[in-house]
């Protein structure tokens, strides 16, 4: 069986790639960017937006299980809203056009926790959505067009919501260009004695930072491992990926007991009070349940990448 992973050069895809590569499957890779260091294997430099060079590269791949990963989703870049709306929704729409006339078993989409209502509850997939952001708003319109364009096909539909995937499986895991994901900011600043950067102190919450459901990337890989072994019932499912629990930006700071000195910013436009998912859907679908995810586990594997990288001689660049 063969597996494309577009955005596969990416976090996710990066780790997903090798993490896959372990299993029997034939996997391949799918970015505009080849430059991450840490994945061996087969991958084609495309950029997503141009249809003719991606179908050429799909077709041939052929693949039986499709994961789209790649797009924009750095939410401090919110305000250019055509790069979301080009790399989100125009990229997506493309896909659909191809996989269509392919004979693709299974299509799994990553999607977001931004999709859904503020609200302080623990979210179901059954909520309701309304974005805040563009990063929210495409990804919600993205979904919307995979229900209505693999409608009526033997295509499986998957969405898989994530809330805030991190950590890494060792040997590979984040290296934005620049770093902007709280848990590594917090390693990397904490080893370097800098300071750290927090958006907002004014959010509805007992410490008043913002409070998020983080989820290990090791569960997230074996979420998309149990989806592809099983055959699902209905033809489009939704999924959410979180832990069940939730920790405040200062929760995680004082992991490192207090050390880290702290500089407040104004919190960004679109960041929620809080986000907390209900996964136990994902349970009953494909039978996934977290099992790394402690705050414990995800620390002590974001502090063996960080050494990792240093060993390697490579520093991250942090936006901030």
């Amino acid at each position: 069986m063969k597996i494309l992973i577009t955005g596969s050069n990416g976090y996710i895809g990066s780790c997903l790639y090798n993490f896959l590569k372990k299993s029997r499957y034939k996997v391949f890779g799918l970015d505009k960017r080849i430059t991450n260091k840490f994945i061996i294997g087969k991958q084609f430099k495309c950029n997503l937006l141009d249809i003719n060079k991606s179908k050429k590269i799909i077709q041939k791949i052929n693949p039986d299980i499709f994961i789209h990963l790649a797009g924009e989703s750095t939410i401090d870049n919110i305000s250019n809203k055509k790069e979301y709306i080009d790399n989100n929704v125009t990229v997506t729409k493309n896909l659909i056009e191809i996989c269509k006339n392919l004979k693709i078993k299974k299509f799994i989409f990553s999607s977001t926790a931004a999709v859904y209502k503020q609200t302080n509850l623990r979210i179901k997939e059954n909520f309701k959505t309304k974005p805040s952001n563009i990063y929210g708003k495409t990804k919600l319109k993205c979904e919307k067009d995979l229900i209505t364009g693999f409608n009526k096909t033997n295509i499986d539909l998957v969405i898989f919501r994530f809330f805030n995937v991190c950590s890494s499986l060792y040997n590979v895991g984040e290296n934005h260009e620049p770093e902007t994901h709280l848990v590594p900011l917090i390693v990397q600043k904490y080893f370097e004695k800098k300071k750290l950067k927090i958006y907002g102190k004014n959010f509805r919450t007992k410490d008043k930072t913002c409070i998020r459901d983080y989820i290990h990337i090791r569960d997230i890989c074996s979420a998309f491992l149990k989806c592809i072994n099983i055959k699902l019932k209905d033809n489009s499912t939704i999924l959410n990926l979180g832990s069940n629990k939730g920790y405040s930006v200062l929760e995680l700071v004082n992991f490192f007991k207090k050390k880290i000195e702290l500089e407040f910013s104004n919190k960004r436009v679109g960041d929620l009070d809080k986000l907390v998912c209900v996964a136990h859907k994902a349970k009953k679908t494909i039978g996934w349940s977290t099992k790394y995810s402690s705050i414990s586990n995800i620390f002590n594997d974001e502090i063996t990448w960080f050494k990792f990288l240093k060993k390697k001689k490579l520093k991250r660049i942090t936006l901030y």
